[in-house]
């Protein structure tokens, strides 16, 4: 027989002694830990925050710089002058389109040394315009109009945050003809605002859990006047398993959330290219935690365009007659043969455009004394080949992979770039492409294949 808890000394409301002390020292515990969540939360997303503006802008940087090689400085200072858009610098605009498409900018232009825009690669402002965008970073616009590439700070344009990057565009004898800038919408900044949204609504649910389970605790304590000692400790014990175990489940849960929402933020990341190591901090910082949590509680327990029908052959022509008069102007002229191709396929319209004037372009280029492009279309098993056949010296024994390598040219004002897009955008079509040397005369030709029907998945270029 157990004796009775006041002939021990207990005080009249039949808690033990010592109760309250152990409930407080818990108290102060759990509250530790809500400390350590919070501190290690707030310091880990100004970490990530400084660290991902930092890549960004290293990113955006290295596009701009890449970009305005690609622009003739003594170009720019005509095309200023001249509204007449010539095939030089409709080729120029769609290069730079397919750059802002490929890296996912939300904007890339070219302006003459005074802010006029001479390319919206996203056609935000129109030709001719002053770019207002530069008021946004005066800084940095004045840099690159001094020679030096540099990247912008974050600005918050409407509900979005924005950061570009610019750099000089240089003339033949070595001054600045116009600044080319790259602007991109962080999104995963705003990802990183519900993120910290994420772990404040955590902690507070942690509180109001801690607060409640502390109510809850005291009723059954007031309700367990008057018991045995044993009865009274086992119940007590009891209660503190159930409540250790509660708070560790209920502060896991919202844990879980973060990290899942860390892993999300890093595959954001890499879809726009950007390989930052500190996106792994988000995870690894939430197992810590966790760490932290378990060695705190163990002691209670006692988250692209689709494809179109394309009418190939109107595609066609249509990029042909766009080109035939500045290849007209050259000696060359266009001819089209359609061999049997009939009914649409599906692709990118604006990619397989891209991909015939490239064509042109080099065919032209192949044939400074004049001649005939050929362009052929042919029915496929598989699908439809485009021929583009020029009467020009041949490729010269180069292989394919020096030809379609990006920056390759034999072309003193060529960029190299004009195969290596032909291929990423065949590619993305689930396509083929090759160059060789005719066999019925003299030239060389671009034989692409394309399949009828959905391609496979891949990373289709944003329009």
């Amino acid at each position: 027989m157990e004796p009775d808890l006041s002939e021990r000394g207990a005080p009249p409301d039949g808690r033990q002694p010592g109760s309250r002390r152990r409930l407080l020292a818990g108290a102060a515990i759990y509250l530790a830990v809500l400390a350590v969540v919070g501190v290690a939360l707030l310091r880990l997303h100004a970490s990530a925050a400084a660290s991902l503006e930092r890549a960004l802008g290293e990113r955006l940087l290295g596009v701009a710089v890449t970009a305005a090689h690609l622009v003739d400085g003594d170009s720019l200072q005509v095309w200023a002058l001249d509204p007449q858009e010539t095939l030089d610098f409709v080729w120029m605009r769609s290069r730079l389109q397919e750059v802002r498409r490929e890296s996912r900018l939300s904007e890339l232009t070219l302006c003459d040394r005074e802010g006029f825009v001479l390319v919206s690669a996203a056609d935000r402002v129109a030709r001719g315009d002053v770019d207002y965008y530069w008021e946004l970073d005066p800084a940095a616009v004045a840099a690159a109009l001094g020679g030096s590439p540099e990247p912008g700070s974050l600005v918050k344009v409407g509900d979005d945050y924005q950061k570009s990057a610019f750099a000089p565009v240089w003339t033949a004898d070595g001054r600045v003809a116009g600044v080319l800038s790259v602007d991109a919408e962080a999104e995963y900044f705003r990802s990183l605002g519900d993120l910290q949204r994420v772990a404040w609504i955590s902690v507070g649910a942690v509180l109001a859990f801690l607060t409640a389970m502390a109510l809850v605790v005291t009723r059954l304590e007031r309700s367990l006047a008057g018991a045995r000692a044993a009865a009274q400790r086992q119940e007590t014990l009891a209660a503190m398993g159930r409540m250790t175990a509660g708070i560790a489940h209920e502060i896991r849960n919202p844990l879980g959330i973060i990290r899942g929402a860390g892993e999300i933020q890093t595959a954001k990341l890499r879809e726009l290219g950007v390989e930052l190591p500190t996106a792994d901090f988000i995870p690894e910082e939430v197992d810590r935690l966790d760490r932290i949590l378990t060695r705190y509680l163990t002691f209670g327990r006692g988250g692209a365009p689709q494809p179109e029908p394309v009418d190939l052959e109107a595609l066609v022509r249509r990029v042909a007659r766009m080109a035939a008069g500045e290849l007209e102007r050259k000696g060359v002229r266009i001819d089209v043969e359609n061999r049997g191709v009939a009914g649409p396929i599906t692709g990118d319209s604006p990619g397989l455009q891209q991909v015939l004037l490239n064509l042109l372009l080099n065919a032209r280029d192949a044939m400074p004394g004049g001649g005939v492009v050929t362009i052929v279309l042919e029915p496929r098993r598989d699908g439809v080949a485009l021929r583009v056949r020029d009467e020009g010296a041949g490729l010269g024994g180069r292989s394919q992979d020096e030809l379609f390598a990006p920056f390759f040219t034999t072309r003193q004002q060529g960029s190299g770039l004009g195969l290596a897009v032909v291929r990423q955008v065949v590619r993305d079509h689930g396509g083929t492409v090759a160059l060789r040397d005719r066999n019925d005369g003299p030239g060389a030709e671009a034989v692409v294949v394309l399949p009828r029907g959905e391609p496979p998945e891949a990373p289709w270029p944003a329009s």
